[in-house]
């Protein structure tokens, strides 16, 4: 029985926009194309939001992102290395034989994970194996790999390949000795590739034979195929990078020689990306190509001609092609934006595969650009397989419908214009919708040689891309040779365009983004849902006033070889609206579920071992193997993000749940971007793209084949193992997502109390010192988050420097030298700058920048120095310019100790001009620094001098991070997993200082102070706020309790220990403690909290008046802050009794709710106030559970409603103590209030507290009194009073001189004592009455 399984849904909005360009001349004149449309606005909110929550596994295009930034220096708009780069510099090192030392200095271990693998598009069967288990990978940023038993080992194949990303590979049949590889990863950007290398021995080595610096728009390699018949006739489609200054290049070539010449059939210079080509099976000449931005392009003569076959596609994005093996006349696409199209004529027509109600159709890839895979079933030619985040089975019926679908049709534009591909958000990259544009689906025509209408003039002062909408200049009103209509209501729209050569007028040139900006071909266009009018609208005609009602932006520009004319356009125009096209109707089953959004099928828990796991999500290959013609069966392969998975054999591959297998052990190809060792152990954990957080089994000794357990999801980054203390290590996600293992790793919880959601870079950073692990930093948008608990709670030191740059990729670094100094930043340039701390991170001051080279731009990564606090290193990854600067001064003055000289772009030390990522100096040596860049380790042996490769048996990868822990390096490669070597001369001895691990009080007043330690020491002192409170002598190893007597020290204040041995000093680390002293323990207390100023210990408390109350009470800060825990005790210990034992009190509570159904204790309990006992100050009781705002309906309403407190809102809470404590006993009493990280509310209030006597409040005799609030005072203060005679009210100073004078009534009154023109200072104020006399001080800020 067939499952099959309705997906609900919608359909992105899409417009196609014909293009034709003058190398293809035989480009057929027309195309027709279509998307389903319906309540755009509302549904395209909603789909955005649902991709947004699915891509739980990894952002691929972030990663890209940050590596085309790191590469862009300042004022350029993009990098500017030139192609093929990497390869020419390894190459080089090589040939100047410029190696430090000529044999191999170190022997590196490979450290696994033996049971994960990266990302993995290319792949084929060896045709020399008749059993199918040969098989060679291309992983992403790997290299080649093969498997001679499928799947259960393999080994690398990439010698002469030092170029690891390896995205296209195929074999010749006719001699399965010869092999293509083609490097580099285009829909992503994230690996710049190398062009095309053969090899002639299957597969063991490999040599170049395109050189992107021949043939640029081969660089990255999209597919390659091989005539079946002839080893020698290739053809191969690729682009030119896409982090050029320059607007891409793209295009299919053609060698009949075995790539010795090659010859361009088909080029594309507007930003177009050639994806992919495929032939027939059977028959060579007949072959498909589909381009980015343009659509689907067929031959019939083995690729030397190429025309546009995409009439009824209307998506241009990416375009994956498959034809059936069973009819080659059927041919499937699958486009970018989630839509399927069928051809059963070879190409010459295209009809739209939905679901049977037009609503229903869905994106099933999810993030098309980036994972594309479709392949048509082997034996029904009605089905086809296609894989975005998930796969998918599709089945062609019989049933047709018409639909009403937003479409253009074009009709003679193509003669004088084409469009650019700008990294749009449709069509491939060229078209950017407002959102009048989806609310609004009208048919618009853009009218040319049939009149001329105005048009808003802008102007961007020369300036190139990236110019951000406000610095759009409005000029003026002018004559545009065209004319904009909405068709439906018959009225004309308002257009505006970029006048990017300012000569006042819309015309276009041939693609051009090269040289100076000014001559650049931006004459963009811009379409507003405005009535036209001879006059410019207001709203328009204003600095950028071009997003106004914005519909469409495009990017038109002229032909090559023609000359635009405006007054000779032809009679032509570009219609876009709703039509009625036609639909097939398809059938969809759900193979594979990652994230069980759907029905769950083969879904991925990943912390489950890959063996008992279903099949990872981003699938950019699939593939029948073992083709059985006799039963019909199949295995079905997908090559993803997380390596191979291969499916049971069956009619029905991948129906049944846990129907793939993991076939991709000892395949180490992953990509890590942090990785560290377990103190004591070869243990070791790592962050990967993709593939989350994993570290070695408790136990094991990590190899290359070692299972690695999981840890954490998502993309993981940073990595700290804790080398005081091996039992914890932190790891991280994307934005700041801390989590925290305090047993080995076995188990797991967030660290991001105090940090505001997503407050950090994508490259999540973490830092600290050896010497003070538990100290951590990382990055925030406004400075630098601090955990002195290794991540149990963060808070935020502030940088408000204008020179301070927050990006996706800012370091922050401790000295090894001295823990007290921190470097933070991410660019250098005259007006931002790195930053440092010379006091632990509270203060942050801006460096200098480079004085030869004042706008260097961002920086990849700061490193310290191991013995020096002054000295540091900022690493930079940007063409031709220095890639190591120093400094000795902490950032006053820097010097390149790479060598290079910015006129030449080369290094005269020997430094390769490549991207740098990671530092290590050794401890033992200075001088000797080993570099990580993306050909491999640079090493030099005498501080910069001189530069070398590293030789050693690392293969040519990117290194993104060093660290050392114990006598090792650890090196986190992107691509070939974890690797570490052994340095007997680098492992240190490190002393920690006794930790202080709790700090209590306890009713008799005696401090307790637990520490824990280490190592022995001759003695210890604790200090509290710099002053020592207590010393030691020599203490066993580890839990020590010191007692002390009652302090007198009241408020939060600093404590630490200050260790020594052998006359040396170590300092712990400062922990911040509520100190308070005890007074005499009472049967009864009450207090209405107008005298109680010194009777409590509070932080995050006060007592006083607030905005709406007339009376003093005890409240919480309003609002209460978030993350953190606010403490009120009360310093008067309770005896209990042993009956009416009640505590009562008056309050408010306005906190965050917790989820509907959730108690106390419930992880979605969120905020939460709670009164607490202790009869040793160290083991808190609650009298009740925790409660908030749910527990009185007025509560509820005013914290839903986001109101402050009110005496309104007091009610009443009784709680017998004898419910929790026995009698006699002796209770300190506290009241707390947690809060979480995320929302927060008014607070907590309370008043009128009476233990086990009546409150305050209702005596009527509680006179000769007064109170002060606040105390210190700014500005001014309220003094209370009660009398039970008139008395006069004076202010003197402490020479006795009188400064304010009042008089006062019998009874309750206050007075506003206002400071004036008063100096700061101690102050007293004297009440006196006849038979009363009293005073107080009060302080003056």
């Amino acid at each position: 029985m067939k499952k099959y399984f309705l997906i609900v849904s919608i359909s992105l909005l899409c417009i196609l926009i014909y293009h034709h360009f003058e190398e293809s001349p035989e480009i057929s004149a027309t195309q027709n194309s279509f998307k389903p449309h319906n309540e755009v606005q509302a549904l395209i909110k909603k789909e955005k939001k649902e991709k947004k929550e699915r891509m739980r596994m990894g952002y691929p295009n972030k990663h890209a992102e940050i590596q085309r930034t790191i590469r862009t220096a300042h004022g350029q708009e993009g990098p500017s290395y030139e192609g093929d780069y990497k390869l020419r510099a390894f190459q080089e090192l090589k040939i100047k034989n410029q190696n430090a030392r000529s044999e191999d200095a170190h022997e590196f271990i490979e450290r696994g994970p033996g049971n994960i693998a990266g990302r993995t598009r290319a792949f084929f069967i060896d045709a020399s194996d008749a059993s199918q288990n040969t098989w060679f990978v291309g992983a992403a940023t790997g290299g080649i790999w093969k498997t001679t038993n499928g799947g259960a080992s393999w080994e690398t194949s990439s010698i002469g390949l030092p170029n690891l990303g390896t995205n296209a590979l195929v074999q010749a049949v006719s001699n399965p000795d010869i092999m293509y590889a083609g490097t580099g990863e285009q829909s992503t950007g994230d690996q710049n590739g190398s062009g095309l290398f053969k090899s002639t021995d299957h597969g063991q080595n490999w040599s170049q034979i395109i050189d992107p610096k021949n043939i640029s728009a081969l660089q990255m390699i999209g597919r390659i195929i091989v005539n079946p018949a002839n080893e020698n006739e290739v053809v191969v489609i690729g682009s030119s990078s896409q982090w050029s200054l320059s607007t891409p290049t793209s295009g299919i070539y053609k060698s009949t020689d075995g790539g010795t010449s090659w010859e361009a059939s088909l080029l594309f210079n507007n930003g177009f990306i050639g994806d992919m080509v495929i032939s027939t099976p059977n028959d060579w000449d007949t072959q498909y190509a589909s381009i980015n931005g343009a659509g689907v392009y067929k031959s019939t003569d083995g690729g030397d001609i190429w025309r546009l076959k995409s009439s009824g596609i209307s998506g241009l994005g990416r375009i994956e092609l498959a034809v059936s093996p069973v009819d080659p006349n059927i041919i499937w696409a699958s486009e970018a934006s989630g839509q399927l199209y069928l051809s059963k004529d070879g190409a010459e027509t295209w009809t739209f595969m939905g679901e049977d109600d037009g609503t229903d159709n869905f994106d099933f890839l999810v993030q098309g650009w980036y994972d594309n895979a479709i392949m048509a079933h082997p034996f029904d030619k009605n089905k086809v397989y296609v894989a975005g985040v998930n796969i998918w089975e599709f089945t062609a019926t019989d049933i047709k419908e018409i639909n009403k679908v937003f479409d253009i049709e074009n009709s003679g534009t193509e003669a004088f214009m084409e469009f650019i591909n700008f990294s749009g958000s449709y069509m491939g990259g060229i078209l950017e919708i407002g959102e009048v544009g989806y609310a609004n689906a009208v048919k618009v025509e853009v009218r040319f040689g049939q009149g001329t209408q105005k048009g808003h003039r802008f102007s961007v002062g020369g300036a190139g891309a990236g110019v951000p909408d406000a610095n759009y200049q409005y000029e003026d009103y002018v004559e545009v040779p065209f004319q904009v209509w909405d068709v439906d209501n018959d009225r004309q729209l308002m257009v505006a365009f970029r006048d990017q050569q300012e000569d006042g007028m819309w015309n276009l040139i041939p693609s051009n983004t090269d040289g100076e900006s000014e001559s650049h071909s931006r004459e963009y266009l811009f379409i507003h849902l405005i009535d036209y009018a001879e006059t410019a609208n207001e709203n328009i005609a204003s600095d950028g006033g071009q997003t106004y009602e914005q519909m469409y932006f495009m990017w038109p520009v002229g032909l090559y070889g023609n000359d635009f004319d405006p007054a000779t356009l032809p009679s032509s125009q570009i219609s876009m609206g709703l039509f009625d096209k036609e639909t097939t109707i398809r059938e969809t089953f759900n193979i594979s579920d990652a994230y069980r959004q759907y029905d769950g099928n083969n879904s991925i828990a990943q912390y489950l071992p890959r063996s008992e796991d279903g099949i990872h999500p981003d699938h950019h290959g699939l593939h029948a193997l073992n083709i059985n013609l006799i039963d019909s069966t199949f295995n079905l392969l997908s090559t993803n993000d997380g390596g191979l998975y291969l499916s049971k054999s069956s009619k029905q591959p991948g129906h049944q749940d846990m129907d793939f297998e993991f076939v991709s052990s000892g395949y180490n190809s992953t990509q890590f971007y942090s990785a560290d060792k377990m103190p004591g152990e070869n243990r070791y954990i790592g962050g990967m793209q993709d593939n989350g957080t994993y570290l070695t089994p408790q136990g094991e000794t990590s190899n290359a084949s070692t299972a690695f357990d999981f840890a954490i999801g998502g993309d993981g980054f940073e990595v700290l193992w804790n080398n005081r203390d091996p039992q914890k290590v932190i790891g991280s996600m994307y934005y700041n997502r801390f989590s925290v293992s305090s047993d080995g790793g076995v188990s797991w919880k967030t660290a991001q109390d105090g940090i505001i959601e997503q407050d950090g870079p994508f490259l999540s950073r973490l830092a600290n010192s050896r010497s003070y692990p538990d100290r951590v930093y990382a990055i925030s948008q406004n400075g630098i988050y601090i955990s002195n608990n290794f991540g149990e709670n963060w808070s935020l030191s502030s940088i408000t420097s204008d020179a301070w740059v927050f990006s996706n990729y800012t370091d922050v670094e401790v000295s090894a030298a001295d823990a007290k100094i921190i470097w933070a930043g991410g660019y250098m340039s005259e007006d931002s700058r790195l930053f440092i701390s010379t006091d632990k991170g509270l203060t942050f001051t801006p460096t200098e920048t480079y004085s030869d080279y004042p706008n260097m731009g961002p920086v990849t990564a700061i490193g310290s120095h191991p013995t020096d606090p002054n000295t540091a290193f900022s690493i930079f990854s940007l063409d031709g310019l220095p890639k190591i600067l120093k400094t000795e001064d902490l950032g006053q003055t820097w010097l390149d100790i790479s060598g290079f000289d910015p006129a030449t772009g080369l290094s005269d030390r020997g430094f390769p001009n490549v991207a740098s990522h990671s530092f290590l100096c050794f401890p033992n040596n200075p001088d000797h620094i080993w570099i990580g860049t993306e050909i491999g380790i640079i090493e030099t042996l005498n501080g910069g001098d001189s530069w070398a490769l590293l030789n050693s048996n690392m293969p040519m990868v990117n290194i993104f991070d060093m660290k050392i822990q114990d006598d090792q390096v650890i090196l986190a490669t992107y691509g070939r997993g974890i690797w570490s070597v052994t340095i007997p001369e680098i492992e240190q001895e490190i002393l920690f200082a006794p930790n202080i691990e709790q700090v209590s009080i306890n009713p008799e007043g005696l401090t307790t102070i637990a520490l824990s330690y280490s190592n022995l020491f001759d003695s210890t002192q604790v200090m509290v706020d710099d002053n020592v409170v207590h010393s030691v002598g020599t203490q066993d190893l580890g839990a020590v309790s010191l007692t002390l007597d009652n302090l007198s020290l009241n408020g939060m204040e600093s404590i630490k220990t200050l260790a020594y041995k052998d006359g040396k000093s170590y300092e712990s680390l400062e922990s911040q403690v509520l100190l308070f002293e005890v007074f005499d323990v009472q049967t009864s207390y009450s207090t209405d909290f107008s005298v109680a100023l010194d009777q409590l210990a509070f932080y995050g408390f006060k007592t006083g008046y607030e905005s709406g109350f007339s009376n003093i009470a005890l409240h919480t800060t309003h609002p209460h802050p978030s993350s953190l825990e606010l403490i009120s005790i009360l310093k008067t210990p309770v005896q209990i009794n042993e009956t009416n034992a009640i505590l009562k009190f008056e309050e408010i509570v306005i906190v965050e709710t917790g989820e509907v159904g959730t108690s106390f204790g419930d992880e979605g309990f969120w905020d939460y106030v709670i009164v607490e006992g202790s009869t040793d100050g160290l083991n808190w009781i609650p009298f009740l559970d925790g409660y908030d705002s749910d527990a009185y309906p007025e509560w509820s309403s005013a914290y839903n409603s986001g109101s402050d407190g009110s005496p309104s809102l007091y009610k009443t809470r009784t709680i017998d103590m004898l419910e929790t404590f026995n009698p006699n006993d002796v209770v300190l009493i506290r009241f707390r209030l947690f809060a979480d990280p995320a929302v927060t509310g008014w607070g907590w209030a309370i008043d009128d507290l009476a233990i086990q006597e009546e409150p305050l409040a209702v005596y009527e005799s509680q006179n000769n009194d007064f109170s002060i609030y606040p105390n210190p005072m700014a500005s001014s203060a309220q003094i209370e009073l009660r009398l039970d005679k008139k008395a006069s009210v004076n202010v003197l100073d402490l020479q006795g001189k009188l400064v304010r004078s009042y008089l006062a009534a019998a009874g309750t009154s206050q007075i506003l004592f206002e400071r004036g023109d008063l100096q700061s200072g101690i102050y007293v104020v004297s009440i006196e009455a006849q038979g009363f006399h009293k005073m107080k001080k009060i302080l003056i800020q």
